[in-house]
């Protein structure tokens, strides 16, 4: 978890500095930010307390995050577009470079989940 700590304070600066040099989207960017960063934690959270139970209890607790966050990014990403008026394109930039980042970042965490369990095995 610590890593993601570490990933979302780097990410937190990048956003940092790219609201600094486009202060006029601020808003935009951080709810590009905002997003991922929920989802990534909430995720984090419950694969860490399934892998605390039991290991197989992962995967299961990975699919259904999995199916809640496609729900999730819906519901918000379309209640953003329809209740907010904003400009999309920098949001859009936003989002999908740090729910890249954050993603990945959360597949390399869970990688090494899997590896600590093999080890152990």
């Amino acid at each position: 978890m610590r890593l993601f700590i570490y990933g979302i304070l780097a990410s937190l600066g990048v956003l940092g500095l790219t609201a600094g040099l486009y202060p006029v989207y601020g808003l935009e960017l951080f709810l590009g930010w905002i997003l991922p960063v929920l989802a990534g934690t909430v995720t984090l959270y419950f694969i860490g307390s399934a892998a605390q139970k039991d290991p197989f209890l992962v995967t299961k607790t990975i699919a259904k995050g999995f199916a809640l966050k496609m729900v999730y990014y819906g519901a918000a990403i379309l209640t953003l577009f329809k209740l907010y008026s904003f400009e999309p394109i920098p949001f859009i930039c936003s989002f999908s470079g740090f729910f890249l980042g954050l993603h990945v970042l959360e597949a390399v965490i869970i990688k090494r989940i899997s590896q600590s369990y093999k080890t152990n095995a």
